[in-house]
């Protein structure tokens, strides 16, 4: 028998060089002769795998997916900078709205039209508010204009391309004076009036903050939150409560596959059902990076069983991977997009590892699960959060562990009244208790993200650290079948290049 290094999953190869096409284009212009070089060692050694293991897939796969990626990088950046002329007068449909700052007010706009011609991209709209225009101004008015000032989103803007600018077609920024913007009528989608409505509802039961935070935990929209509530859940490292997510996704599947379970309902009605309300779900949240992936996951892991195939977490994670690329080829530079995958695939490679060690301590299972999931999240993040913020938060492992199971709990109360009150909106009176709730999440996470220790600077990372860091991590994890000696070893840099982060 042949031995092996490491279990062969073409979707995760896929995956991996769609994103090195895209970062190998960007890095090109500034880093030219290292990044031909690296590209080259890359080729180079996947030739010398393809000649040893006498199969071509190990070359022509990553070469037409490095291409791939390549080519529909640098086609969106450049269909992105294509300019046009300042209109004179524009008129859009609002459908978002941040929080006064700074004497303005910041929207989203779709539906655009630039002096009577229908124009495909999104704007962003920055309104300065001598009045209490705030006050009148709601998702998906339809408003007229002519800008003080036009000009072309700067795609680079930050230094690496604006994933969330191209995701949601924000191609044009405007500015204009309150006095001067005409409100024409209101519009709104299914969705925003659904949204509306649930809100509404959440507002007979629960405190103005307390309604922000659960209408963000139901739909993902922290526009709304104010400064000191988003900071608090920001510093403490669980911000991601207030994001669908993953968390979000597997309670929802959960109390779905409940109530089917209690109609008698199962195997492929069930899974339609599931599905189907997801998909729903995910057009309902604007259709956010993280959705996506937890969708695309959790119908593989339901359609698994059925066709008598074993789930696998990394190759599940490598398709929602593809999907996302190709509906936006920027993803390689998105924060959100890299944190949540960063997340799974750090749990997916340390969660069972680090529980079967914890568990020799004798320690309670939900606590051993709780650290093991937020130890494998923190090492996952540490050198993403190093590339694109400075900094390390190292108080997030007892946030999570002490938030997590609480919020879980009071979502599950909101998510399974918001539904209910859909036809019956007096449920909601169940809610007042659920307050109490999410006042002591609100304590809790501005204490622990007060603390001085919970965020230190850290030293930046390029993105080819943050590659050989992962690429470390799978060797020393079950994917790869050396022998533990050959992983001890492996793992001797991963730890080198964490101490490096951490000092």
């Amino acid at each position: 028998m042949k031995s092996r290094w490491f279990n062969y999953r073409p979707l995760c190869i896929v995956f991996i060089f769609l994103l090195l096409g895209s970062v190998f284009v960007f890095y090109l212009s500034d880093y030219k002769l290292f990044t031909i070089i690296i590209t080259i060692i890359i080729f180079v050694f996947l030739m010398a795998l393809t000649i040893l293991k006498r199969r071509i897939k190990y070359v022509l796969i990553p070469l037409i997916s490095f291409i791939l990626g390549a080519s529909l990088y640098y086609g969106v950046v450049t269909s992105f900078q294509e300019e046009i002329e300042t209109p004179n007068t524009i008129q859009a449909r609002i459908y978002n709205v941040n929080l006064p700052e700074d004497g303005r007010i910041r929207v989203y706009a779709d539906s655009c039209e630039f002096d009577g011609k229908e124009i495909k991209e999104n704007l962003i709209i920055y309104i300065y508010d001598n009045s209490n225009l705030f006050e009148n101004i709601e998702i998906g008015s339809i408003i007229s204009f002519s800008p003080s000032n036009f000009y072309q989103t700067d795609l680079f803007y930050y230094g690496t391309p604006n994933a969330s600018y191209y995701l949601k077609g924000l191609k044009y920024s405007a500015t204009v004076s309150a006095s001067n913007v005409t409100f024409l009528k209101t519009d709104k989608t299914f969705a925003e009036k659904l949204k509306q409505y649930v809100k509404d509802n959440l507002r007979g039961s629960l405190t103005n903050e307390n309604v922000e935070i659960a209408y963000s935990s139901l739909f993902g929209e922290i526009e709304l939150l104010s400064d000191s509530q988003y900071n608090a859940y920001k510093l403490s490292g669980v911000a991601h409560l207030l994001a669908v997510s993953g968390l979000h996704v597997v309670i929802i599947v959960g109390i779905l596959y409940k109530i089917l379970d209690f109609l008698k309902i199962k195997n492929w009605p069930r899974i339609i059902i599931v599905s189907i309300l997801l998909i729903f779900y995910t057009y309902i949240c604007n259709f956010a990076v993280s959705i996506i992936r937890s969708t695309i996951m959790s119908i593989v892991m339901l359609l698994a069983p059925i066709f008598f195939r074993e789930y696998d977490s990394l190759s599940s994670i490598a398709l929602s991977g593809i999907i996302i690329f190709f509906i936006n080829p920027l993803t390689a530079f998105d924060p959100g997009f890299l944190m949540s995958f960063a997340c799974v695939v750090g749990i997916t490679i340390l969660n069972k590892p680090i529980s079967t060690a914890l568990t020799h301590t004798k320690m309670p299972k939900w606590l051993v699960d709780s650290l093991s999931m937020s130890i494998s999240t923190m090492v996952s993040l540490i050198f993403i959060m190093a590339h694109f913020f400075n900094t390390l938060n190292v108080i997030s492992l007892i946030a999570n562990i002490i938030l997590i199971p609480i919020f879980s709990f009071a979502f599950i109360i909101v998510f399974v009244v918001s539904i209910v009150a859909l036809a019956l909106p007096f449920v909601t009176i169940v809610l007042y208790p659920v307050n109490f709730i999410f006042d002591f999440i609100n304590i809790v996470a501005t204490i622990l993200g007060n603390l001085s220790i919970s965020n230190f600077e850290t030293i930046s990372f390029q993105y080819a650290t943050i590659l050989i860091y992962f690429l470390l991590l799978l060797l020393i994890s079950r994917i790869c079948v050396a022998n533990r000696q050959t992983k001890v070893i492996l793992s001797l840099p991963t730890f080198a290049l964490l101490v490096v982060c951490l000092l």
